[in-house]
């Protein structure tokens, strides 16, 4: 226990954006969690990676099917992160939707995915 405090205690200081939410009769799991969190975060610090939050919104197009609007959304916006100069490692959790009334359609994609400078 006094390991994964120690843990959980380097995590907080050495993070600059941490989110700690404890919801009651799960404060153990919740814990565990965070500490994993926080320990992959230090991890990918250390090899020069970083987490990050990516979204793209692109205008729908009644003519295609909504799975190729999708795919479409996701194509442009890793044509946006290569052109960052980063390199995506990792995806972590990704998701689109078709959001908007009928006239004005449009489709949203996230991802938070692992990225490295490229050198």
């Amino acid at each position: 226990m006094k390991n994964l405090l120690s843990i959980i205690t380097l995590a907080l200081a050495t993070a600059s954006c941490m989110k700690l939410e404890v919801q009651p009769g799960n404060v153990i799991g919740d814990t565990v969690d965070a500490g994993k969190e926080a320990f992959q975060s230090i991890k990918r610090s250390r090899n020069g990676e970083e987490e990050r939050d990516f979204s793209h919104k692109i205008s729908y197009d009644p003519a295609v099917s909504n799975a190729f609007n999708i795919t479409n959304c996701k194509k442009e916006m890793m044509e946006v992160i290569s052109a960052s100069e980063l390199t995506i490692s990792k995806i972590l959790t990704e998701s689109s939707e078709v959001v908007g009334e009928e006239a004005s359609k449009s489709v949203q994609c996230t991802a938070k995915v692992v990225v490295t400078k490229n050198t």
